[in-house]
């Protein structure tokens, strides 16, 4: 039986969330716009980014959030890589399919022709000389490197290096890989002087001859992109701040057919982020500080766009109090997870004990201090800050093709809605 304290408790959660009656049309209605072709994944090619800021900006406007400027937009720019259009590749005659049977590093130059293969494999690689023979073959030709049933750590190591080397005299690499793949841009702030692909195992031909490769690329020195910044004026304290944050940019297209959707990466905590902000925006629900709610670009090139927000932020840090950053948070069944928890125990134990207490979601998970989302950067500026993404099997599409929104099932969203609203409430005095 509960205490009288956790009664009191409960009633008074259900009572601060009761004025405006989470929406979970709501939320679908955004990932699935947040992740439709028209948005172009969001990514730097067709100005997809704009495109998702634009549709961010509206729904603070609707929201009636505050704009730190003139506007909602932060501006700022970095290098970036694209691939605009023409993407193939055909071995030995059968047609790849781009981002299923081959993915194209980010770094990758335009190429065009059909060139003959050099296979690396661990019948013709035994020791390190046997590479320094192989290295004079490369010449004009397509290497293609199979490392399954090499055992030798350095000779891994070094097959994998030569994708960072500057020139290797090849027309190209080509790794094979047996797993799903999954693309990045990370690497598109440069571009190489060869291409680099991956090519799924189960899509190789027997022991193919020549591969036809076609690449448009365009490298931008000065992408122009965009953070989105807007906040919910406090009623008593609006210089101190709560700060929501979550990336909106995905990894866009490769080539003019394959396009990375992105819905649990990240439109699912865009949404969740715009939702907490319409909650915070209804009258019934004045926070007694200011809620700030910045979504970011640039994450899925490196944490840029948190890290120029982090460097140029419109609030001083000693100004926050709190800052959740909420990343893939579509699933659910196995609880969430927070990082920086081991850092901001009392934080951590509080969430746990809102969770307990309104048996919201299986379990909230301790991990500590990790740099692998937006979190981070503001971190680092001596701002609490933590970040929060779901766990559950029943989803596990990561940067390919399926990460959609009419499979993503939102298992838990609602839950850790009110989880996440309690929590933040539990800074401001009652």
């Amino acid at each position: 039986m509960r205490s009288l304290h956790c009664i009191i408790l409960t009633i008074s959660l259900v009572t601060g969330l009761s004025a405006y009656s989470q929406d979970i049309g709501y939320v679908r209605r955004v990932i699935d716009t947040l992740s439709s072709p028209t948005l172009e994944g969001r990514g730097y090619v067709n100005h997809g980014d704009r495109k998702a800021a634009e549709y961010i900006a509206g729904q603070f406007n609707e929201d009636g959030l505050i704009a730190f400027g003139s506007d909602y937009f932060q501006p700022y720019a970095f290098p970036m890589n694209t691939f605009p259009g023409e993407m193939r590749v055909i071995l030995d005659g059968k047609k790849l399919v781009a981002a299923r049977d081959f993915l194209v590093n980010a770094s990758s130059p335009a190429i065009h022709g059909e060139y003959r293969i050099l296979r690396i494999s661990k019948n013709n690689l035994k020791e390190k000389k046997d590479l320094a023979k192989l290295l004079r073959r490369f010449k004009n030709k397509i290497v293609l490197i199979d490392k399954e049933g090499i055992e030798n750590k350095q000779l891994l190591s070094l097959l994998d290096s030569l994708r960072y080397l500057s020139n290797t005299n090849a027309a190209g690499l080509a790794y094979i890989t047996g797993s799903k793949l999954t693309w990045s841009v990370m690497a598109g702030r440069s571009v190489k002087s060869f291409p680099v692909l991956e090519i799924n195992r189960e899509s190789l031909p027997p022991n193919p001859k020549k591969m036809r490769v076609d690449i448009e690329n365009e490298f931008f020195s000065s992408y122009p992109t965009q953070n989105v910044l807007g906040y919910v004026r406090g009623s008593a304290q609006p210089d101190t701040f709560l700060v929501f944050t979550a990336h909106y940019d995905h990894l866009g297209r490769m080539g003019s057919d394959a396009l990375f959707p992105g819905a649990n990466d990240n439109a699912s905590g865009t949404a969740m982020m715009l939702d907490i902000a319409r909650h915070y925006s209804q009258p019934d629900n004045k926070p007694y500080y200011s809620m700030a709610f910045f979504a970011f670009s640039g994450e899925e090139a490196g944490l840029l766009g948190s890290t120029f927000c982090a460097d140029h932020s419109p609030i001083d840090p000693g100004n926050v109090k709190f800052l959740l950053n909420m990343d893939m948070v579509g699933t659910g069944s196995e609880g969430i997870t927070m990082v920086n928890a081991t850092i901001f125990k009392e934080a951590y134990n509080r969430m746990v004990k809102i969770n307990a207490d309104n048996e919201y979601i299986r379990t909230v998970k301790e991990r500590g201090e990790s740099c692998n989302s937006d979190h981070c950067p503001f971190y680092r500026k001596g701002i609490p800050a933590v970040f929060v993404y779901s766990m559950g099997q029943e989803f596990g599409e990561y940067h390919n093709p399926d990460d959609i929104s009419a499979k993503l099932p939102l298992t838990e969203y609602e839950d850790i809605f009110r989880l996440l609203v309690a929590f933040i409430n539990g800074f401001q005095p009652r």
